[in-house]
């Protein structure tokens, strides 16, 4: 199997009046702390367009090293609460997930043939 790309995909939209302030707060906090998680690549950031996106209008596109990325999210929050705790917070005060999904390049990753 030849070597191919993960993704960690989250869908979100902004709350109720909040689309400004949530753009402006990706933009300036959150897309650079979430960058900074162990193991991310990369990190891109989609909206949908003319209404064909569906409930949740926001994608977050993470790159991650391997599968076992998540893990050490985990692992990262439970040793630095304090640095974790306020941004999420305030990522919750501005955005309602929706659901979240893994994704690899195709067909590279194929993992039954």
């Amino acid at each position: 199997m030849d070597t191919y790309r993960i993704f960690f995909v989250g869908t979100a939209r902004s709350k109720p009046g909040k689309d400004g302030e949530a753009a402006k707060w990706w933009t300036e906090k959150g897309k650079p702390f979430y960058e900074s998680m162990p193991g991310v690549k990369s990190l891109r950031t989609y909206a949908g367009q003319f209404g064909l996106d569906g409930k949740y209008s926001i994608e977050f596109w993470y790159e991650i090293e391997n599968y076992g990325v998540m893990d050490q999210w985990d692992i990262d929050m439970l040793a630095h609460p304090d640095r974790y705790g306020p941004i999420f917070k305030e990522y919750g005060e501005l955005f309602e997930n929706g659901p979240s999904r893994l994704m690899g390049d195709w067909p590279e990753s194929r993992l039954i043939e």
